[in-house]
């Protein structure tokens, strides 16, 4: 097209990416993006973003995701990660219309290199602009919508298009200038594919601009470890190793996750005595505290005992601890260990602030108590990965729709990009309190049966990890997994009646508030979803200055302007509980303010205690 326009990352992550529609206003032009250029950003570690991005596509099922299957996705070498910086795109649709509306005619020129003369070269007067209506379906398919040949006289270029004065292209109909013949506006039957539902295989005719033309599916990682952490992935019990510093297992009690980046799983744990043990037991021995058969069993005793404490600080042998104590088994590990790394991060890497090491007196803390909150931190300066991986049409929902990657990259060797977008944000990071979890659940009648480990205490919180392994959190939850629909539920809940009261105190709209849940963890986040919001330190004021209103407001707004049909059918909607889609990754699903306040829940029966019930 030859002209140019600035638009922002975040902007090009969500509205210029390949597929999708535009208006370049600057020249009364719709087009299309066709590519994106970019910067490969080889610092991300692939791997880490590439299970983060499987884990949300599991929510569709093979068939709706045919090239974003899990052996594809587990092949780094399949995708490039890309920030962007600029953007190519073509006319699109080149099929154009006659604002003359006695003659109204429609010319297709989508195979045509040319592009017509500004006035309609049958009426002559009417000017010609593109026609603002294309096809979609929810294989991807987009489509230029062209006008028919006349079912009349079968002539063609003779076809206009009359919306009869109104918006619904429902109401709009083609008419033949030439016999007058009559026809609706009918998409027709997907010619790229074979939809497994006959009663969806017509196409979609839409604006070119409604949001239903082009849905961005995005991954988010809080923190994402960078290439350095490489070596960290190659041990086959890192997930094991998170888990035990998830919870405060004394082998790596003093140990960071950066010190496992050393270890050489093909070398035997050093089991020799070190030189101040030998030293030691030299002095003993010149000093006559040891006889030379004394002096033999201590250095025996000394390296029996150095081969042991070296075997229980292996990668082995924390996974060995972590069982028995927990109960919980090495596979529910291995499945838990992404969300994990994610949890316990932040304070791998920053120093959060947090609530607690506050006066137990403060208004915030007493708040956060009544919440049942076992934690509450500020982490500054947050670095926020959004990366774009793939697009829908018509639908957004899994298995209504198919998910598809971008065009693979030619100037990357074919590979599929991945749109990636980094930010150094603010985030709040919130954590349930295990113990009330479990008390909630068991006077609720839904007895948490905890596995059978040595330490009662990481066993129950291990019970989450286990419970929540495998579970489908991005469909309804019903009554045949009733422990799983109240635990979900209630920190989805939480968290969206968070997000809605924290947009009221810190100045930005709702939906440039976003959720992050780490359910096995009893854990979510709040981050500024776009880079304005990052950059002010929205959340950093609301911490420093609002957090005790905030939880306060919270707790107490237990009210929907729809009650109580709300409160009796859902107990959850769009005035109380909902997040738009930019929001909340999970649909909007598993919502319901019985499970915080107690009431009648439509799955699970009467609630009788809510979690912020006063008894707790």
């Amino acid at each position: 097209m030859g002209r140019k326009m600035n638009r922002g990352k975040q902007q090009i992550l969500f509205n210029y990416l390949p597929g999708k529609t535009f208006a370049f206003e600057r020249v009364a032009t719709i087009a299309k993006v066709i590519n994106v250029r970019g910067f490969p950003r080889t610092d991300i570690n692939t791997s880490v973003l590439l299970r983060k991005v499987a884990e949300e596509v599991r929510a569709w099922q093979l068939d709706f995701r045919p090239t974003l299957r899990d052996e594809i996705l587990r092949d780094n070498s399949r995708f490039v990660l890309l920030d962007p910086q600029n953007v190519q795109a073509e006319m699109f649709p080149k099929v154009f219309w006659c604002q003359n509306r006695n003659c109204g005619r429609v010319f297709d020129y989508s195979e045509n290199d040319l592009i017509p003369q500004k006035t309609c070269q049958v009426c002559r007067q009417g000017d010609l602009t593109q026609l603002r209506f294309v096809k979609i379906h929810r294989c991807g398919a987009l489509q230029p919508l062209r006008p028919p040949i006349c079912p009349g006289c079968r002539s063609a270029n003779q076809m206009a298009l009359d919306t009869r004065g109104s918006e619904r292209i429902s109401n709009f109909r083609w008419i033949c200038r030439r016999c007058n013949t009559k026809a609706s506006i009918f998409g027709g039957v997907c010619s790229q594919c074979r939809w497994p539902n006959a009663d969806q295989r017509n196409m979609n005719v839409e604006v070119h601009r409604a949001g239903r033309t082009f849905y961005v599916h995005t991954a988010v990682l809080l923190n994402i470890p960078h290439r350095q952490w490489d070596a960290f992935f190659q041990i086959q019990e890192w997930p094991a190793i998170v888990g035990a510093k998830f919870l405060g297992l004394q082998e790596v009690a003093d140990r960071s996750l950066s010190e496992f980046t050393r270890y050489n799983s093909q070398t035997e744990p050093e089991t020799g005595l070190s030189g101040s043990d030998l030293n030691e037991l030299l002095r003993r021995q010149a000093s006559g505290e040891l006889s030379s058969e004394d002096f033999v069993a201590e250095v025996q005793a000394l390296r029996q005992r150095r081969q042991q404490e070296s075997q229980s600080s292996s990668p082995s042998g924390i996974l060995q601890a972590l069982e028995q104590k927990t109960g919980v088994s090495k596979q529910t590990w291995d499945l838990a260990g992404q969300e994990i790394l994610e949890a316990i991060m932040p304070t791998e890497a920053t120093q959060p602030q947090e609530l607690f090491s506050q006066p137990p007196s403060s208004l915030a803390v007493q708040r956060a108590q009544r919440l049942g909150l076992s934690s509450l931190a500020l982490v500054a300066d947050f670095p926020i990965v959004t990366a774009a991986y793939g697009y829908s049409r018509a639908e957004y929902a899994p298995n209504q729709c198919r998910l598809n990657p971008f065009p693979p990259e030619r100037e990357h060797g074919g590979r599929f990009p991945i749109y990636v977008d980094e930010v150094q944000a603010d985030a709040l990071l919130l954590k349930l309190n295990p113990n009330r979890v479990c008390a909630w659940l068991e006077i609720n009648g839904f007895s948490p049966s905890l596995p059978n480990g040595s330490d009662a205490v990481l066993a129950q919180q291990a019970y989450f990890v286990q419970l929540l392994n495998n579970v489908p959190l991005y469909e309804t939850l019903r009554d045949d997994r009733p422990q799983a629909r109240m635990v979900f539920g209630l920190l989805h809940t939480l968290s969206h009646l968070c997000i809605r009261q924290a947009a009221l105190l810190c100045g930005l709209d709702r939906t440039s508030l976003s959720e992050y849940l780490l359910p096995r963890a009893l854990t979510f986040a709040l981050y500024s979803n776009h880079r304005f919001g990052a950059t002010i330190g929205a959340l950093s004021a609301l911490f420093e200055q609002s957090l005790g209103e905030w939880l306060t407001i919270v707790l107490e707004n237990r009210r929907c302007v729809y009650d109580p049909v709300c409160y009796d059918r859902e107990s959850s909607c769009h005035a109380c509980t909902h997040l738009a889609e930019t929001s909340c990754r999970y649909f909007n699903l598993n919502l319901s303010r019985a499970l915080v306040f107690g009431g009648p829940d439509p799955h699970l029966g009467n609630i009788n205690l809510g979690y912020f019930d006063p008894s707790f």
